[in-house]
């Protein structure tokens, strides 16, 4: 389910992320691809040295997706949900079932799924 109007460019008003690398290219494809789609964030935290810290699951309706804000899911408790847009970490999903933990709500059939770790920065 495609809506351009939900596309954000370089010049978004509310600019959140910057490029990391900046040769990498925007895919504007897939960013149309997710508008209206259902989304499975799995979530790894780990510590500054590589330790684990903690499993999240994030699951919603993609509603906006941006190059600088980010991707906006609504989640289906009508909670909003923000994250980076790293596209490169997401990918078209089968008729799957996805649950993190045995207490995280089990998600069937999403359209995509995106499996990212976050590691802590370092202490100074």
């Amino acid at each position: 389910m495609n809506d351009n109007a939900n596309i954000w460019s370089d010049d978004d008003e509310n600019n959140r992320y910057e490029k990391l690398d900046p040769e990498e290219v925007w895919d504007h494809e897939l960013a149309s691809d997710l508008i209206g789609c259902t989304l499975y964030v799995g979530l790894t935290f780990v510590d500054n040295e590589g330790n684990f810290r903690k499993r999240e699951q994030v699951f919603g309706t993609v509603e906006s997706v941006s190059a600088s804000a980010g991707i906006k899911l609504i989640q289906t408790n009508g909670e909003i949900y923000s994250m980076a847009p790293v596209l490169d970490a997401i990918e078209s999903s089968g008729p799957e079932s996805y649950q993190l933990t045995d207490d995280d709500e089990l998600v069937e059939n999403p359209n995509f799924v995106a499996w990212i770790t976050a590691i802590d920065p370092p202490l100074n």
